[in-house]
C-alpha cells in the first residue's frame, strides 16, 4: 500500500488502516473507515491519539489532520471496490475552515475517488458553534460528500443540535452499545434509532464486539454496524463474505425470538382477552359494571377496568383489579384518571375502528402511575350509546410467567 511521508510528527510515516462497515439488511460491507496509524520504524505503530497528541504539542493539529486526508485518499483509492464508501475523520476546526470542502473534493478526485464516495465524519460537540458546523455541512454536501456525526451519545452530544444539523449519517458511540443498563439496551436505543430514522438519518452502531452487541443492533433496527467482532482494522480490505454467517445467525435468532415473544404474549394475554370479551357481553346485556367485569378483575395481573364514552371521557367509575397498587403519594397529582380525556390514545382509536374486537396496546408507562402496563379495549354499546371498556394490565408481572410457558 502507498504511504505518505511527513515531518509533521517527528518524521513518522503515516499509514492507513481500514475497518469495514457492514449494512445489516444487505449483509455485506458497504464501506470502510480510514484510521490513521504512524510508522516509527522497526515495526512499531503509533496510534492516532499519540499522533494527534504530538501534533497538538507541536502546534500542527490542523496540518496533521489535512495530511491524514491526503494519506487516506491515496492509500484507499486503489483498494476500494466499486460502490463502497470511505469514511474519513475530520477535526471540527478543519471541517469549518472556509474553502476546505472544495480543496478536499479536488484532492479526492486527484486520488481517483469521487467526493460522492466519501463520508466525512465530524465530532459534533457542544464546544463547536452550531452555525459554523451547519454552514460547513452545506459546503461539503455541495461538493458531493456525505456528512456523518461521529460518537453521538458521548460527552456533550445534544439531540437538539443533531436534529438541527441533520447529517446524512449518525454514528452511535460505543457507550450506547456497551452500556450495562438493561433499560438503555432494550428500550431507549431502539427509540433513539427510530427518532433518527424519522428525521432522515442513517445510523451506524460502533463498538460491536460480541454476538449480543450485534443482536442489540439488529433489534434496534440500525442500518450499519462496525466493530472488532468483524475483525481489527488492517492495511487491507476484509475478506468478502466473511461476516455473512454472523448476520445469518443473528437474523435467525432474532426471527425465532420474535416468534417466541409473540406466542408468549398471545398465550399470556389469552385469558384476559377472553374475560374482557365476556365482560363486554354482560355489560351490553345490562349487567352492572362490577358484575360484568368480576371475572376480569379477579385475574392476577389486572390493575383496573375503565369505561369511556365516545369522547374518551370516563362515563362510569373505574374499578380496581387484583393487581391494583396503593396510590403513591409521590404520584398523587396524576393518580386520578376520572377527569381525563383519552380519545387520543391508540387503544381508544383502534377500538372504535374495530367494534366488538379486543385491541391490545404495546407495553407503555401509564400516565396515571408508575406501572409498565398493557391496555386491552373493546368497543361496544349500552342503551344504543357507544362505550369503550378497557382493562389495564401489569405487564412486568405478566411477563414473569413467560419462562414457565417455554
Amino acid at each position: 500500500m502507498a504511504t505518505a511521508q511527513t515531518d509533521i510528527v517527528d518524521g513518522i510515516t503515516l499509514r492507513t488502516h481500514l475497518q469495514p462497515i457492514y449494512s445489516l439488511p444487505h449483509q455485506r460491507e458497504v464501506g470502510y473507515e480510514a484510521l490513521l496509524r504512524g510508522d516509527a520504524g522497526g515495526g512499531t505503530l503509533v496510534g492516532p491519539f499519540d499522533l494527534f497528541g504530538r501534533a497538538i504539542v507541536a502546534g500542527k493539529l490542523i496540518e496533521l489532520d489535512r495530511m491524514s486526508h491526503v494519506t487516506h485518499l491515496h492509500n484507499a483509492a486503489p483498494l476500494l471496490r466499486d460502490a463502497q464508501w470511505l469514511f474519513v475523520n475530520i477535526n471540527p476546526a478543519t471541517f469549518t475552515h472556509p474553502g476546505y470542502a472544495a480543496r478536499l473534493a479536488a484532492t479526492a478526485r486527484d486520488a481517483g475517488l469521487a467526493p460522492e464516495r466519501l463520508v466525512i465524519e465530524v465530532l459534533e460537540s457542544g464546544g463547536t458553534d452550531l452555525a459554523e458546523i451547519s454552514r460547513a455541512t452545506h459546503a461539503f454536501r455541495a461538493q458531493g460528500f456525505l456528512v456523518a456525526v461521529d460518537d453521538f451519545g458521548a460527552g456533550h452530544s445534544n439531540i437538539d443540535r443533531l436534529l438541527t444539523l441533520k447529517p446524512d449519517i449518525v454514528k452511535l458511540d460505543r457507550s450506547l452499545v456497551r452500556t450495562k443498563s438493561a433499560h438503555m439496551r432494550d428500550a431507549l436505543m431502539p427509540k433513539l434509532v427510530d427518532l433518527l430514522h424519522e428525521s432522515g438519518m442513517f445510523v451506524v452502531a460502533e463498538g460491536i464486539e460480541t454476538g449480543e452487541d450485534l443482536m442489540l443492533a439488529a433489534r434496534s433496527n440500525v442500518d450499519f454496524v462496525q466493530g472488532y467482532l468483524f475483525g481489527l482494522p488492517a492495511a487491507r480490505l476484509a475478506e468478502r463474505g466473511a461476516a455473512t454467517p454472523l448476520f445469518e445467525d443473528v437474523f435467525d435468532a432474532l426471527a425465532q425470538m420474535r416468534r417466541t415473544e409473540r406466542l408468549a404474549g398471545d398465550l399470556l394475554l389469552l385469558p384476559y382477552r377472553s374475560k374482557l370479551t365476556q365482560a363486554a357481553a354482560r355489560f351490553t346485556a345490562g349487567a352492572a359494571t362490577e358484575a360484568a367485569c368480576a371475572d376480569l378483575l379477579a385475574l392476577p395481573c389486572t390493575l383496573s377496568c375503565f369505561f369511556l364514552d365516545e369522547g374518551g371521557r370516563e362515563c362510569m367509575p373505574g374499578l380496581a383489579g387484583a393487581a391494583a397498587k396503593a396510590p403513591s403519594e409521590r404520584f398523587a397529582p396524576i393518580a386520578d384518571p376520572s377527569t381525563g380525556r383519552w380519545d387520543n390514545r391508540p387503544y381508544f382509536v383502534d377500538a372504535h375502528a374495530n367494534p366488538q374486537q379486543v385491541i391490545t396496546s404495546a407495553p407503555y408507562l401509564s400516565v396515571t402511575g408508575t406501572s409498565l402496563c398493557v391496555t386491552l379495549t373493546i368497543a361496544t354499546q349500552r342503551a344504543a350509546r357507544p362505550v369503550v371498556i378497557g382493562a389495564d394490565l401489569d405487564w412486568r408481572s405478566l411477563i414473569e410467567a413467560a419462562p414457565a410457558i417455554f
